[in-house]
């Protein structure tokens, strides 16, 4: 049995491919190591959806997983999982590779994360071969979840939102201006708070004020990372992500704008992901 992994910040799919060639599904929460403990990770694997994977018949894990550029982090997970799935040869993989192996196949294409976080990177069919470095929602993440979530969160705090959206807020996120700051600077996952505003976002997205603000956002993405890869314009570039599948429009027009081809734009790179480890 394989069991493959592809896990951001705010949640983890996971599917399992059985000795039959059958396919079963399970979801957890994120286990991007910068925002939770070994402890979480090490319960996340026992408990929950994943009791219905026996972990003895698990005989090779492949994890892509956000957080994994750091070698330490790599190293953490490794463990955590090679303990639960013990009889296993564990494969730890960035959650980019992953999403470049989904989105682009062996071809070779620029492949793009907007989900909590962002990332991208330039693939020749195999391997990563050029990335302009993710900076973590606090200094970079152009375009993702979070980063639309300080965005939006920061105009809202400081009275910036027009009077039509602030009461439509308001509603839509019931929390006080020390609650915020409380959830932002002091609890566990800041990001995924702040990109629990991307509903909204979606919800509103043909309002002037709204669509203005995404623009920017993605306009951002594009100048600081990918218009920076010299091979751009020579390859398809591929979306995957809740953001990127939800607000394809504005990636789309901002792609064309700029003389570039798009390809595919999935919500979940796990399906894709899963049909390329059955063609190994």
């Amino acid at each position: 049995m394989i069991l493959i992994a592809d896990s951001g910040s705010t949640k983890t799919d996971w599917r399992l491919i059985d000795d039959d060639g059958n396919i079963h599904q399970a979801q957890t929460i994120g286990l991007n190591p910068y925002f939770i403990s070994d402890e979480r990770v090490a319960e996340t694997l026992r408990t929950g959806a994943l009791r219905l994977f026996s972990p003895e018949l698990v005989k090779e894990v492949f994890f892509y997983g956000s957080g994994l550029g750091a070698v330490s982090n790599r190293i953490r997970i490794e463990s955590i999982i090679g303990k639960r799935y013990h009889a296993a040869r564990i494969h730890i993989e960035h959650d980019l590779l992953g999403a470049c192996r989904a989105l682009c196949g062996r071809q070779p294409g620029v492949g793009v994360i907007l989900g909590t976080g962002a990332n991208s990177a330039v693939y020749d069919g195999e391997h990563i071969v050029q990335q302009v470095k993710s900076l973590g929602y606090l200094l970079g993440d152009e375009g993702s979840g979070a980063e639309l979530g300080k965005r939006w969160v920061s105009a809202f705090l400081n009275g910036r939102l027009p009077e039509h959206l602030d009461h439509a807020f308001r509603r839509f996120f019931p929390h006080t201006h020390d609650e915020i700051l409380e959830r932002v600077y002091r609890k566990e996952q800041p990001n995924r708070f702040l990109a629990s505003v991307v509903p909204f976002l979606k919800d509103h997205r043909d309002d002037p004020f709204v669509a203005d603000m995404l623009r920017q956002s993605f306009e951002a993405l594009f100048k600081h990372y990918l218009l920076r890869y010299p091979q751009v314009a020579d390859y398809p570039i591929h979306f995957c992500g809740s953001i990127a599948y939800f607000f394809q429009p504005f990636l789309q027009s901002i792609a064309d704008e700029h003389g570039l081809i798009t390809g595919q734009f999935l919500q979940s790179p796990i399906a894709a992901l899963t049909l390329y480890h059955l063609e190994q």
